[in-house]
C-alpha cells in the first residue's frame, strides 16, 4: 500500500513539474520595445515564415489634428504618397537586413507567409508658433499609425502595434507639415522594420 501511494505521489509531482516547463515554452516572445505601443501574442519567431506580405496602410477614418479646412485638400493629396513611402521604406529595410525569402506587396495569403496590415490613425500638423515660443516638445508635427502581423494560413494575430513618429525635426523646426510628413513616413517604415527584426 505504501508503495502504491509513493508511486501515485511521484506521478502527481511529475505532472506538476512538467506543465510549467511546457507553459514556459509557449510564452510569447518578449516585446521589442521599439514602437509606442506593442503586444506580442506568438512564441514563434518570424524567421519560420519564408514570405511577408506588405499591405498598403489604409487612410480612411484617420484623425486630422491642427489642420484647417484650407489645409485638408493638401493632406488628402499627400496620402497616396505617404502610404507608398512607408511601404517602400519598410521593403528596403527588410531587404537590406536579409529578412524573408520573399517580400510581396498586397499579395494573396498563402502558407508560410506573414501579413502586415495597418492604418494611419492621425495626421497632426502641429503648431509652428507653439514650437517656437513654448518649446519642450509642444506643438509637434507627427504621423500616427497602428498595425498588426497575421499568420496568413490561420488568420491568427501574431502581434499588434502603434507608433507615433515625430522625428525629422518635428519638435523644433519651423517647417510645415507638408515638408515633414514625407520624412516621418519614411521613418515609420524603418521603425516597423526594427520591430519585425526583433521578432525575426
Amino acid at each position: 500500500m505504501k508503495l502504491v501511494r509513493a508511486v501515485l505521489l511521484a506521478s502527481v509531482v511529475s505532472a506538476f513539474s512538467v506543465s510549467p516547463l511546457f507553459a514556459a515554452d509557449e510564452a510569447p516572445l518578449p516585446k521589442p520595445d521599439v514602437l509606442t505601443e506593442e503586444a506580442v501574442m506568438t512564441s514563434k519567431r518570424l524567421s519560420t515564415y519564408d514570405t511577408i506580405i506588405l499591405r498598403d496602410l489604409k487612410v480612411e477614418g484617420a484623425e486630422y489634428s491642427n489642420i484647417d479646412e484650407e489645409e485638408k485638400p493638401k493632406v488628402e493629396a499627400m496620402k497616396p504618397f505617404l502610404v507608398r513611402t512607408v511601404a517602400e521604406s519598410l521593403e528596403m529595410e527588410l531587404k537590406r537586413r536579409n529578412m524573408f525569402k520573399k517580400i510581396q506587396k498586397n499579395g494573396e495569403a498563402k502558407q508560410k507567409a506573414v501579413i502586415l496590415e495597418g492604418d494611419f490613425t492621425e495626421f497632426n500638423a502641429g503648431n509652428r508658433a507653439v514650437r517656437f515660443w513654448v518649446g519642450f516638445g509642444a506643438g509637434k508635427t507627427y504621423l500616427k499609425m497602428k498595425g498588426r502581423l497575421i499568420d496568413a494560413e490561420t488568420g491568427k494575430e501574431l502581434a499588434t502595434f502603434e507608433d507615433r513618429e515625430t522625428g525629422y525635426r518635428g519638435s523644433m523646426t519651423m517647417e510645415s507639415f507638408d515638408d515633414l510628413f514625407p520624412h516621418q513616413a519614411k521613418s515609420l517604415g524603418e521603425n516597423i522594420a526594427n520591430f519585425i527584426e526583433k521578432l525575426y
